[in-house]
């Protein structure tokens, strides 16, 4: 089951603001969107990696854990409905999920970092968010 954020930054109009960019079937329009949606959440990004969970390396480590490697794979995606920031890989950082969520049977604790750092930030990305959003509609849909 997959889990949702704690943390999310909801805008009014957002939806209908979507529709009228699908309708005028834009890629430019679209793609300034995806923009504004990453430059959001970039403003997250330096706060999760800098509260990732360093680790040390012990005897009882295993060959593939490697310290900072978690903090290192700490991005964000983003599409025209919104952004994410992610950390970890199935391939890389497989055990991303244990730290950030906790793993009773092993004994780890959550360290839930990318929550805190969205919260830590929040009101920075809604101040990026609403700069950013304004200048896509003053250049597209005001015309100027």
């Amino acid at each position: 089951m997959a889990r949702t954020s704690a943390y999310t930054v909801r805008v009014k109009g957002m939806r209908e603001m979507q529709r009228n960019i699908r309708r005028l079937r834009s890629r430019e329009l679209n793609n300034s969107v995806r923009a504004a949606n990453k430059a959001a959440a970039e403003v997250v990004k330096p706060a999760a990696e800098s509260t990732a969970p360093k680790g040390r390396r012990d005897a009882k480590s295993g060959r593939r854990y490697k310290p900072g490697k978690l903090a290192k794979s700490v991005k964000v995606t983003a599409s025209g409905k919104g952004a994410a920031i992610k950390a970890g890989s199935a391939a890389r950082v497989p055990y991303a999920g244990a730290i950030h969520f906790g793993y009773p049977k092993r004994h780890i604790r959550p360290n839930r970092f990318l929550y805190r750092a969205m919260a830590r930030k929040s009101d920075a990305v809604s101040e990026t968010y609403e700069r950013e959003i304004s200048a896509v509609v003053r250049q597209f849909l005001e015309g100027e």
